[in-house]
C-alpha cells in the first residue's frame, strides 16, 4: 500500500490485510482516488441525542414518551405504547447477543486466508503487538510482503475501546476524524512531492456522523482481534444507525449462509457491505462498491469498481505460521 494509506492504517483501525505493502510507485490516480474516498476534511459533531433520535431508511427504532397523563382529581395512568422494532434491528440485536456469547482464542497469532478477486492472500496478525505478515499467490504479485509493524491495534487495545452507547458511537466518529486528519496531512505531503497543487473539496461535500460510524464499524468487525464485548456493542451501534440495511437470508461469494449488512454513503458515493456469519463469530466477506466518477476539478474520472475480500478461513496458533504458498 502506498505510504499515504499506511499512515492512516498505523494511526487508526482500517483493516490491515488490504494491499499493505504494495509497490511504492504512488501514481496521481492513486492519490486522487484516496482523496475522493476517505481523505477529505470532516467537520462533524455527534451528540447523545443523535443516538437516541433514530429515524432511518432501512433501520428504524420508533420510541414513545414514557410519561403519564392526568385528568382532574382521578387521574388515569396511560402506559406508553410498546417500542416497535424493525426486522433489521431485531436481526442486529440477535447478532449482538450471539457475539457476546462467543469466546476469544487465547493463542497469540491469528491466520486469515482470503480471496481478493482471483488472488489468494493469507495474513497473520500478532495479537500482542499488532505486527502483520502478508503472503500472496497470484499473477504478477510478490509471494511475500515486508512485515507491517504494528499494522493493527493489539487485542489489548481493542479491549480498551468503549462498549456502551453512546460512548462507542462518539468514539468511532472521533476516530474517523483523526483518521481523516492524518490522511489529509499525508496526502498533501505526497502531492507536494509530485508538484501537484492541493484543491480542497467543496464545503458541502461532507459525510454525516452516521456515514462515519458505519465505515468504522465495518472495519472493526472485520478484525479477528476484536473481542466478544466490542463485537456485540458494534452490532448495537449499527442497529441504531440510520440507513443500515440488513438481509438475514443472504449468502456470501462462496455460497455460505450470511447476514448481509450494508449502507450507502451519499457523500462519498459508495456502498459498504459486510457479510457476517449467522453465529456472529466472524465476518465472511466485505465489499466496497464505488460508483463511476466524472472528471472534475482537474481530477481524472474513475470507472465503477468493487473492492472485495472473501475470508475463507480464520485459525489461531501459538507459533508464527509459515508462508502457506511457499512450495
Amino acid at each position: 500500500m502506498p505510504t499515504i494509506d499506511e499512515e492512516i492504517l498505523s494511526n487508526l483501525m482500517h483493516r490491515a490485510t488490504s494491499d499493505l505493502c504494495a509497490p511504492q510507485e504512488v501514481t496521481t490516480r492513486v492519490v486522487t482516488s484516496a482523496r475522493h474516498r476517505t481523505m477529505r476534511t470532516r467537520s462533524l459533531t455527534a451528540t447523545a441525542a443523535g443516538v437516541a433520535a433514530v429515524t432511518a431508511i432501512g433501520v428504524a427504532v420508533t420510541t414513545a414518551g414514557t410519561g403519564s397523563t392526568t385528568s382532574g382529581p382521578g387521574h388515569r395512568h396511560v402506559p406508553a405504547p410498546p417500542v416497535k422494532l424493525t426486522a433489521a434491528v431485531r436481526t442486529l440485536n440477535k447478532l449482538s447477543a450471539a457475539a457476546a456469547s462467543t469466546t476469544q482464542s487465547t493463542e497469540r497469532y491469528v491466520e486469515m486466508s482470503e480471496l481478493q478477486g482471483s488472488d489468494k492472500r493469507t495474513s497473520v496478525i500478532d495479537s500482542q503487538n499488532g505486527d502483520i505478515w502478508t503472503y500472496q499467490q497470484g499473477q504478477g504479485i510478490p509471494s511475500e510482503l515486508p512485515v507491517y509493524k504494528a499494522g493493527s491495534p493489539t487485542e489489548a487495545q481493542f479491549d480498551a475501546y468503549p462498549t456502551a452507547m453512546p460512548a462507542l458511537r462518539s468514539f468511532l466518529i472521533r476516530q474517523a476524524r483523526q483518521q481523516n486528519a492524518a490522511g489529509l496531512r499525508a496526502m498533501k505531503a505526497e502531492l507536494k512531492k509530485k508538484h501537484i497543487k492541493y484543491k480542497p473539496f467543496p464545503a458541502e461535500i461532507k459525510e454525516t456522523p452516521d456515514d462515519l460510524v458505519f465505515s468504522q464499524a465495518m472495519y472493526l468487525l472485520w478484525n479477528p482481534l476484536v473481542g466478544p464485548s466490542l463485537r456485540s456493542a458494534l452490532f448495537k451501534v449499527l442497529a441504531a444507525t440510520p440507513g443500515v440495511v440488513v438481509n438475514s437470508h443472504a449468502k456470501d461469494a462462496l455460497g455460505r449462509p450470511a447476514i448481509e449488512i450494508s449502507r450507502y454513503d451519499k457523500a462519498a458515493n459508495y456502498t459498504g457491505e459486510v457479510f457476517e456469519s449467522p453465529d456472529a463469530s466472524a465476518v465472511l466477506e466485505t465489499n466496497s462498491f464505488y460508483a463511476a466518477t466524472k472528471p472534475k476539478d482537474g481530477l481524472a474520472g474513475e470507472a465503477a469498481r468493487n473492492e472485495s475480500d472473501v475470508y475463507q478461513k480464520i485459525t489461531w496458533s501459538s507459533t508464527l505460521p509459515p508462508n502457506p504458498y511457499d512450495s
